[in-house]
């Protein structure tokens, strides 16, 4: 069994306001090479990206964007 991905962040500020919500690209990429997309609206990138380390704890490489800026969780 694989390990769970480590989230990775950038050191910096949130890039909205509180209580507005950001649109999110979130890209999955699996052990086997499969993988998915999802676009959604969280109030941070790091929420999204959370949330796909929820539901997909096997992932390989798990990337949270919005605004052309870039979170990346990798095993």
């Amino acid at each position: 069994m694989m390990a769970a991905p480590m989230a990775v962040a950038a050191p910096q500020a949130a890039a909205n306001a509180p209580g507005q919500l950001l649109a999110c690209r979130v890209v999955i990429k699996m052990e086997d090479g499969s993988r998915g997309e999802h676009n959604g609206l969280y109030y941070h990138r790091m929420d999204a990206l959370n949330r796909a380390l929820d539901l997909f704890p096997d992932a390989k490489v798990i990337v949270s964007l919005s605004g052309g800026k870039a979170h990346r969780s990798a095993s």
